[in-house]
């Protein structure tokens, strides 16, 4: 598109001389990303100060011109490259550090602070920040939310969305909102959290930081068969241990690794990097489990650091893995699927198939813990023919991932290269949630365009069919109440008279599962009755005890946020009865905007939830609870509703409250 001469010098006016760029190679520099992805802007802005932001993003805004943010590019999914051409704005320079607070917990800085600096800010204070993205030597703080990316620890300390506390966030429209994870209504912060830009632009992070561990413990395991090393990662977590960190490799990985930088890996089939951390008892008890389920599955080293020097050197060849590759062909392709960590052993075996169907030489590397895995494929991408297969052949892994109940991004993101998979991975109706979620936020498509939701997914995406005969039954009676345009209030009394509409047929406790420490619920479920239930298969969940309601109710309410941040999986019948399903037993999931955080915190105004999965643990949990009282909605929220309910047909004490 051509960018109007006179928005060129009102945005030069606001950022400076020279700092307004449409000179072809500069255009061209900021054309790609570590994804091949090669769209050209029609301008670069480079913003120097956090408070030309708003004005800048208010100007485009009212031109209706589109922007995309752009830092260190090192996204390999295409989400930062310009579609629709447009604007880009180089945030690079936002890269301050303003607070470390040891005392409170947490530290305060730009976007674009690169995620290793801050690292080694917190390390001589006794403090680290756990998200550890492999290139955190590059890659940012913003744009590691903006993925949701978040490396190994993950399985021990959460994602990045877990770990941001606070966030400055301007929609499309040039306005500021804070958002935080316990703020009153929808998780807005966990909504915009992996939304690759394209809600609005993070201005401003406040991150949990945390006392480095008294002790860490690193080993090396080698193995027989990249079957036998997944096999124990997953009795791993079904005996309950809960490491900082699993990484895997095959003999690929591993041979390339040690001719590029040799640190001193075995030769083997599989090789695992098992990391323990906490107090020196714990780690000692938690040593033999470890060492036990690694011989019963055939481990042939076990090794174990016994220096910091050492540690050290078991981590340099992971993390130049990806480096390894490159230097053996001029393009290296990285999948990016997650499944069940029970599913880690079928998914691979397809897989390995997969890639040896299509000739591809590659190497399997994978955050084993949270079923996380990146194949990585070399090629040249001067030979169509070869770009082909690879394209191929990085489809059909990701749908492998979704046919084992997993996602076709665990950290990512989907961008423009998987953006016509998500019409595989989700149904109709969830897409069309999607896309509302963009509007709400978005209503002139100007903030990274074209990017997630496929184009044209009406005729792309299958129909969801739900098969349980109490949902069907309450999404038939929705559905009437829509076509005569009659309220809808959600209870759980069985005896409900309109407009009440009953959950207490959704009783059922659907799954516990011990292997991956997940459990599936229906939300009519009532939240003591799920405790004993859980408690009799020895597992817990973050369930406050005092509560009196349904599951439905307590997630609906946000009364226990230490609980509603463990949905991993969300179910619910929209005011126009669309059925729409995101996530499962998954600890990494990237793709699309988190439906969990969506209608935590709701009041039914969204819609009716009907199950969710969450996380359960083998020892007691920890949990507060808060009074649960309706709340004044923000503007974020009223846009949500009358985007997903425009015609007010879902009732709810929010809106009451306020008389709308």
């Amino acid at each position: 598109m051509q960018i109007p001469s006179h928005v060129l010098k009102k945005l030069e006016q606001l950022t400076g001389p020279g700092q307004v760029q449409t000179e072809p190679l500069v255009l061209a520099l900021n054309g790609y990303d570590c994804s091949g992805s090669t769209h050209r802007p029609d301008a670069v802005v480079h913003i120097t100060s956090v408070t030309q932001l708003e004005p800048i993003i208010g100007l485009l805004s009212r031109e209706k011109i589109p922007f995309v943010v752009r830092a260190a590019a090192t996204n390999h999914a295409g989400s930062c490259a310009a579609v629709k051409g447009g604007v880009v704005l180089n945030l690079n320079a936002l890269n301050q550090l303003y607070t470390i607070d040891t005392q409170q917990g947490f530290a305060d800085a730009d976007p674009c602070l690169v995620t290793g600096v801050l690292q080694g800010r917190l390390k001589p204070l006794g403090f680290f920040y756990a998200p550890d993205p492999a290139s955190e030597q590059v890659c940012t703080l913003g744009g590691n939310l903006a993925q949701n990316a978040s490396g190994a620890r993950c399985i021990k300390y959460g994602n990045t969305s877990d770990n941001t506390l606070q966030i400055e966030f301007i929609t499309p429209d040039g306005y500021t909102h804070i958002l935080k994870h316990d703020d009153p209504g929808p998780d807005l912060l966990g909504l915009v959290a992996g939304s690759e830009g394209t809600l609005g632009i993070i201005k401003r992070m406040r991150v949990r930081i945390l006392p480095a561990p008294k002790q860490i413990q690193t080993f090396l395991v080698s193995f027989p068969s990249l079957e036998d090393a997944v096999q124990t990662v997953t009795d791993l977590i079904a005996s309950g241990l809960t490491p900082r960190c699993i990484e895997a490799m095959d003999k690929v990985t591993v041979q390339a690794i040690e001719s590029f930088t040799p640190s001193g890996y075995p030769q083997a089939e599989a090789l695992l990097i098992i990391e323990l951390d906490g107090n020196a008892k714990q780690i000692k008890q938690d040593t033999l489990t470890l060492q036990k389920i690694c011989t019963q599955n055939h481990c042939q080293l076990f090794t174990q650091a016994l220096s910091e020097e050492e540690r050290q050197s078991i981590w340099h060849g992971r993390q130049a893995a990806y480096s390894a590759m490159a230097a053996l062909a001029p393009n290296v392709a990285v999948a990016d699927g997650t499944v069940p960590r029970s599913e880690l052993p079928r998914a691979l075996q397809q897989v390995r198939q997969i890639i040896d169907k299509y000739g591809i030489q590659a190497s399997l590397l994978f955050h084993a813990g949270d079923g996380n895995f990146h194949p990585q494929l070399i090629f040249d991408a001067s030979q169509p023919t070869q770009t082909k297969r690879i394209q191929q052949t990085l489809q059909e892994i990701l749908k492998t991932c979704v046919d084992c109940g997993g996602t076709i991004s665990g950290e990512h993101g989907i961008g423009v290269q998987k953006r016509a998979l998500m019409a595989y991975q989700y149904s109709r109706q969830t897409l069309r949630l999607f896309a509302k979620i963009k509007k709400a936020f978005d209503p002139y498509n100007l903030a990274n365009p074209d990017k997630i939701i496929p184009i044209g997914f009406e005729d792309k995406a299958a129909l969801y069919e739900e098969k349980d005969p109490a949902v069907c039954a309450l999404a038939v009676q929705i559905k009437q109440r829509f076509d005569k345009q009659q309220p809808t209030r959600i209870t759980a009394q069985a005896l409900a008279q309109e407009p009440y509409l009953s959950t207490h047929t959704l009783d059922k406790i659907l799954d516990i599962d011990k292997t991956n420490y997940t459990a599936t619920v229906q939300a009519g479920v009532y939240v003591n009755d799920l405790i004993k239930a859980l408690q009799a298969q020895q597992v817990y969940a973050k369930l406050p005890e005092k509560f009196n309601g349904t599951l439905g109710a307590l997630v609906a309410t946000k009364a226990a946020v230490d609980f509603t941040s463990q949905l991993t999986g969300i179910a619910a019948i929209l005011p126009n009865a669309d059925i729409v399903q995101y996530g499962g037993k998954l600890t990494k999931n990237a793709a699309g905007y988190n439906l969990c955080r969506l209608f935590v915190g709701s009041w039914g105004a969204l819609g009716l939830i009907t199950q969710v999965t969450f996380k359960i643990y083998p020892v007691k949990q920890n949990v507060s609870l808060k009074e649960n009282t309706p709340f004044k909605p923000t503007a974020l929220f009223t846009a949500l509703k009358q985007t997903i309910d425009p015609q007010h047909l879902f009732l709810s004490a929010v809106f009451e409250k306020e008389g709308l």
